[in-house]
């Protein structure tokens, strides 16, 4: 059944949206091809049926359009050469069961054996492709969590997404995406939507990655020993119907049904879920269907559809439920181009000018998939509902907190840089109020300024920074800036600034090791490899080696009376002394797959070299010194993965105070990161030191067992760490500034060591840590304490 409705458009370009459904029902047909035979342009449905093909330069009084899709017959439609709407019904194949026969081996077996190896040919062939990418990103809630109802049931979108982009692929694993348009709900900010879901997710290789978990697929080399394979159709069908499952719990992987092109022997169309082995958050449902076309003898993506449902439960008090929507097509495929490499050198995905400027013509000549009509109400009610001023929102809540909470996120985006560089708390200054801004003048001069007034100490603090590309490409840089601002010796990307604000506020004890210091530099720096997102809008090379000469001048700061909420259980922990006066240094870095404050691969490593001669240099220190850390992950078995972190200083002269090393540790029982758990805050110092932790993630014993609703959903992991540590002070560190700070060396075992265990994703975000300490102690001493998860 055809019914068609007439519009008044342009004479030469046709615009036909429609809706495909199960003949006799109104059942959505998803996936089903749609092809105008003259143009050859093709669309697909999206899971609800709907699509929308425009053809340009029309001049015959008819279109053809054929459509098939699996699991149904193929039909033919004659329609008039103007825009039309259509709703047809597509006839459903019965399915036909598999004949028994007997034989040495499965035909999914056999069937699998040519798929995959037909993969591996193509794998040796395609080097690079190009294509268009179009996306679409649909959220949504209950009402209770949205603030608004429409009048449709329990489940409101609150926010949509979409973009058109061109992506590029080159061997082995290098993608990048331009976005040429977007557009997105009112309540989303621009600078928000880079959402580009491409051929990276791609069924059709080893394993893919969903929300950090790595899943094997029915397609992987190995595909006859990870899962058990059932044809469920007739032999002598066309397309081979084959359901899949894990052989075991030992890997993580997918349930559900692949079709198979006999003839090709490629993959047509997958459904796909996964299985109780990956950890999705909340326990998540997921719905991950994918269909291929072949492209120039190339199987190659076409349609994607990523449903997701959760109920973040937290308690038994709040319940909030988020459905996620991911559908995109990829089109205008070209086959092994020459590629420029310098195009993954940029960021994942670049935004061009033009995207920000919405053009209407280019979303109706290139729509893929019609917004269906519940989204675009949604576009409509959002809009409403953030400029209503009667809306319940802005009636109890923007009316009274509108504009701090406006005026809050504006400061945590460009051109600020954040609110650590507003408001910060420690021992030494007490209450510190400042601003950060940073700009790019001309395009060409990145620069960096904040700026503050410590209430203790009656300071005022600066940091300018300038750093200017010397090359096309980025990766050259010159580096220039100077401070006169409170530094910390220890390692600020562990413990970091939020977290001692809100400690030494509440406790009345802080964490940080800090000196004053006047300094200038300037330097070189080099960086390679593809940009990666670290957050707010920052990204960094993954690796990068870098040159400088700094020349600062040093005093100790004293700790302060400050004021705190909680009554102190300890004695006021002291700042340590520093060296006093001028230092002038060279220092080298070399960074491999490297960021201090986040994992950004599975190994890094940084190794810093500082040089300092009063001869050479001037001054009044001279020594060098060399650190190193390093990290690295690797399974052990499929579900379980050991990470080990490595770090070594040694020093050679007689080293200032401010480059001591320390052990770093928790604080009142709340560890971050790789910190030792068992140690008391910042017991060990020394100029010369090697530290070893380790921490052994045995996920969870039993898959599914341990996700417990409002505790653990996401599910209970459970690991096994320890830590090893040795400092020493050099005897010419000793002979000059006789620190009055321990050593492991000084103590009787000499080393200090660690062991525990852990239950892991609590709440999702937390760790929970039963420690033993097995040195300088008469006995083990048992330790409870609580860090961020691992992941």
């Amino acid at each position: 059944m055809v019914q068609i409705y007439a519009r008044t458009d342009t004479a030469t370009t046709v615009t036909i949206t429609g809706r495909v459904v199960v003949s006799g029902s109104e059942q959505p047909a998803s996936f089903i091809r749609i092809r105008e035979l003259q143009s050859k342009k093709t669309v697909a449905t999206d899971r609800r049926g709907y699509f929308r093909i425009t053809i340009s330069d029309v001049y015959k009084a008819s279109l053809v359009v054929a459509l098939d899709g699996i699991g149904f017959y193929a039909d033919t439609l004659v329609l008039p050469a103007k825009d039309t709407d259509i709703v047809h019904g597509l006839r459903e194949k019965m399915e036909t069961q598999s004949e028994v026969v007997v034989s040495a081996e499965d035909p999914a077996r056999s069937i699998m054996k040519r798929v995959v190896a037909r993969k591996l040919l193509q794998e040796k062939k395609l080097k690079s492709y190009t294509y268009m990418l179009y996306t679409k990103f649909v959220a949504a809630t209950d009402t209770t969590t949205a603030l608004r109802s429409t009048g449709r049931g329990d489940s409101t979108i609150v926010s949509i997404l979409e973009s058109f982009s061109k992506g590029y692929y080159k061997y082995p694993d290098n993608y990048y995406n331009e976005i040429l348009q977007r557009r997105q709900t009112v309540n989303v900010p621009t600078q928000a939507n880079s959402v580009t879901f491409g051929t990276n997710l791609n069924v059709y290789s080893n394993s893919i990655q969903i929300l950090g978990e790595t899943i094997e697929t029915p397609f992987a080399d190995n595909v006859l020993e990870m899962y058990d394979l059932v044809l469920q159709s007739a032999l002598d069908d066309d397309i081979a119907k084959i359901a899949v499952s894990p052989k075991s719990s030992l890997h993580r992987a997918f349930r559900g049904v692949i079709y198979i092109d006999l003839q090709t022997y490629s993959p047509v169309e997958v459904s796909l879920i996964p299985s109780e082995e990956v950890n999705l958050p909340f326990d998540a449902d997921l719905t991950y269907r994918q269909n291929f076309q072949i492209i120039d003898s190339m199987v190659v993506p076409e349609a994607l559809s990523i449903e997701s449902s959760l109920e973040a439960s937290l308690f038994w008090v709040i319940a909030p439920r988020l459905d996620i929507n991911i559908e995109t097509i990829c089109y205008d495929y070209t086959i092994n181009p020459e590629i420029e490499d310098y195009l993954f050198d940029q960021r994942r995905v670049e935004i061009l000018l033009e995207a920000n400027i919405f053009d209407s013509t280019y979303w109706r000549m290139n729509s893929k998939l019609p917004l269906r009509p519940e989204e675009e109400r949604a576009y409509q009610e959002i809009n409403s509902f953030i400029n209503n001023p009667d809306s319940i929102e802005n009636s109890l809540i923007n009316r009274y907190l509108g504009p701090v909470r406006q005026a809050l996120a504006k400061l945590r985006q460009p051109p600020f840089t954040g609110f650590d560089d507003i408001l910060r708390y420690n021992s030494i200054h007490g209450l510190y109020m400042g601003l950060g801004i940073e700009h790019s003048i001309l395009g060409v001069f990145d620069t960096r300024l904040t700026g503050g007034y410590g209430v203790n100490d009656k300071r005022w603090y600066y940091v300018a920074t300038v750093s200017v590309s010397l090359d096309r490409r980025e990766k050259l840089r010159l580096l220039v800036g100077h401070c006169n601002d409170l530094l910390r010796r220890d390692n600020p990307n562990v413990v970091r600034q939020n977290f001692i604000a809100a400690t030494s506020l509440l406790f009345g004890n802080d964490y940080g090791d800090y000196y004053y210091s006047e300094r200038s530099h300037v330097g070189l720096t080099y960086g390679w490899g593809q940009y990666r997102f670290i957050g707010r809008d920052q990204f960094i090379r993954p690796s990068n080696i870098a040159l400088r000469y700094q020349s600062s001048f040093d005093q100790t700061a004293y700790t302060s009376d400050f004021f705190h909420l909680l009554p102190r259980k300890d004695s006021v922990r002291q700042n340590p002394p520093v060296h006093n006066g001028r230092i002038h240094s060279l220092v080298a870095d070399l960074q491999l797959d490297f960021f201090p404050t986040r994992r950004i691969a599975r190994q890094g490593m940084q190794i810093s070299y500082e040089l300092a001669n009063k001869d050479l240099l001037g001054g009044t220190a001279t020594y060098s010194v060399v650190n190193w850390q390093g990290f690295f992950r690797t399974p052990t078995l499929p579900l379980w993965t050991l990470d080990v972190t490595l770090g070594a200083t040694w020093s050679w002269g007689s080293l200032p105070p401010q480059r001591f090393f320390s052990t770093e540790t928790g604080i009142r029982s709340i560890v971050v990161n790789n910190a030792f758990r068992g140690m008391q805050v910042k017991e060990f110092y020394g100029d010369r030191s090697f530290t070893a932790t380790f921490s052994h993630n045995f996920g969870e014993l039993v898959p599914g067992v341990f996700r417990i609703p409002n505790v653990a959903s996401f599910g209970l992991e459970f690991i096994l760490f320890g830590g090893f540590a040795w400092t020493d002070f050099s005897n010419a560190t000793r002979a000059l500034y006789s620190p009055a700070l321990s050593t492991t060396a000084e103590t009787p075992e000499r080393y200090y060591y660690e062991a525990g265990i852990s239950i892991n994703r609590l709440l999702i975000f937390l760790r929970l840590d039963l420690n033993t300490r097995l040195s300088q102690r008469d006995r083990p001493e048992f330790r409870v304490t609580l860090s961020n998860a691992l992941f």
